[in-house]
């Protein structure tokens, strides 16, 4: 069996197997192909179009485990990860897809959280061994004592049923929350501005450049546009960083 280490192995293979997370919001990431398959799903199967390659989807069932997965070539890009200083020790990354900020989600009635004592003082709920628990901890935020749950979706259960008072997530992920539950309040931003990109092993330089030359091509053209308005809507000028959050 061949084992895809550089893009010429992957054309060889004729697939890229893409690893994500089974928990990714479907607009951001679904596991089923169709009309919209999610926005950095569709990004990514215009990639594996245009080398010609078949599109496969590996599961990643602990986030934890995607870094792991691609060092054991289980797959050969990871979608939908921030390019932290500690994983670019690991792996390589793309070019940017888009921006990411971890931000504090509180709930209505309760008011939003504007500062670091209002949120060591809350009762937390997250999700471990991500980039937004890595910033509370970078931010002298103690988390030993907060909720622990699988994803974001199960952190803003707990704050609608009582369980905690705030959680933190990636500007993306909050807008994408915001349209199933309009009580969602954005606070502090935590940490520095990061990169949500697609990571690569350190052995696939031709990947990487690929990846990056095929980003350059859709930002210039009008389907990036189009993909933005697609699935985040009035949102997107936030998430891009062109207007204020709200």
């Amino acid at each position: 069996m061949l084992v895809a280490t550089d893009l010429a192995e992957i054309r060889a293979s004729g697939a890229l197997r893409v690893l994500a997370a089974v928990d990714d919001d479907p607009a951001w990431f679904s596991l089923r192909s169709g009309p919209a398959p999610g926005f950095e799903r569709e990004v990514l199967e215009g990639f594996a179009r245009l080398q010609k390659l078949r599109f496969e989807v590996v599961p990643i069932v602990r986030w934890e485990d995607a870094i792991p997965m691609l060092i054991r070539q289980e797959g050969d890009v990871v979608g939908g990860i921030s390019a932290t200083a500690e994983r670019r020790q690991r792996v390589d990354f793309s070019a940017e897809l888009l921006p990411v900020r971890v931000i504090v989600v509180t709930r209505r009635p309760r008011p939003p959280i504007r500062t670091l004592a209002e949120l060591r003082a809350a009762r937390l709920v997250i999700v471990p061994n991500t980039s937004w628990s890595e910033a509370l901890e970078k931010a002298g935020v103690p988390t030993a004592r907060a909720l622990k749950v699988a994803d974001i979706a199960d952190g803003i259960e707990a704050i609608r049923v009582g369980h905690a008072d705030a959680t933190v997530s990636g500007l993306v992920d909050f807008f994408l929350q915001r349209r199933r539950n309009r009580d969602l309040e954005l606070g502090m931003t935590i940490g520095e501005a990061q990169s949500s990109a697609w990571a690569v092993r350190k052995g696939s330089p031709e990947l990487r450049q690929a990846l990056d030359a095929y980003l350059a091509q859709l930002r210039a053209g009008a389907n990036w546009s189009r993909l933005l308005v697609k699935y985040f809507g009035d949102d997107a000028p936030a998430i891009l960083g062109r207007e204020p959050i709200s």
